[in-house]
């Protein structure tokens, strides 16, 4: 029988379980931060898509009007919209403002299910002006 002397290598038990419960906090810390970078992705991804919907509903409310005769007309409107393969709501309310030929346009988006921003909130705002051209 040959018996090792120091440093003839290998682990003892109680070092291998030492190691085994450091690498097990740490892939505990890992997974819960790699939980929350994709939560903020998708955060990210469905304001991205909100503000270009918003801003695609500007510049279409731009040209509609382009070369009109009258100022846009008052008022608030709701539509669904689909882009990204997601529906959104849309929301456009037109003010007058203290010039009659100029109108505010405050256009708010949220997604058309209840789930991404958390319970169904506003995922972008944009508040623009169009007038007489």
């Amino acid at each position: 029988m040959r018996r090792r002397g120091p440093g003839a290598g290998g682990f003892t038990l109680i070092e291998i379980m030492v190691a085994v419960g450091v690498f097990a906090v740490v892939s505990i810390a890992v997974y819960g931060r790699i939980g929350e970078i994709l939560r903020q992705s998708q955060r990210l991804e469905t304001r991205t898509l909100a503000t270009w919907v918003a801003q695609n509903r500007l510049a279409s409310l731009s040209l509609e009007f382009r070369g009109a005769q009258e100022p846009v007309p008052t008022g608030r409107r709701t539509d669904l919209v689909t882009l990204g393969g997601r529906s959104w709501r849309v929301a456009v309310e037109i003010e007058s403002t203290s010039d009659p030929n100029l109108r505010r346009i405050d256009v708010s988006v949220s997604p058309g299910e209840r789930d991404a921003v958390g319970e169904g909130g506003e995922a972008a705002r944009i508040i623009g002006f169009v007038g007489l051209y």
